[in-house]
């Protein structure tokens, strides 16, 4: 699952990453720096497995918001 959040993630531009971020240290209540250096940044980028759900269902919803269509490789 984290595989698929990080694939996710970088279908964002740095804006709406950011915008995504502060939404998910809100939602956790954890930093914003912490969100972005420890689960989306750095070599062993993880989300923590306790939160991978919920921040699979926000970032899809995000990027439905966003209007965003995942381009195949």
């Amino acid at each position: 699952m984290n595989e698929n959040i990080q694939q996710l993630f970088n279908l964002l531009d740095s804006d709406q990453q950011t915008e995504l971020i502060e939404v998910l240290a809100e939602h956790c209540k954890k930093e914003a720096r912490s969100i972005r250096n420890n689960w989306f940044s750095g070599k062993y980028k993880q989300v923590p497995k306790n939160n991978q759900t919920e921040v699979l269902r926000i970032l899809q919803r995000r990027i439905e918001l966003f209007n965003l269509t995942p381009q195949l490789k």
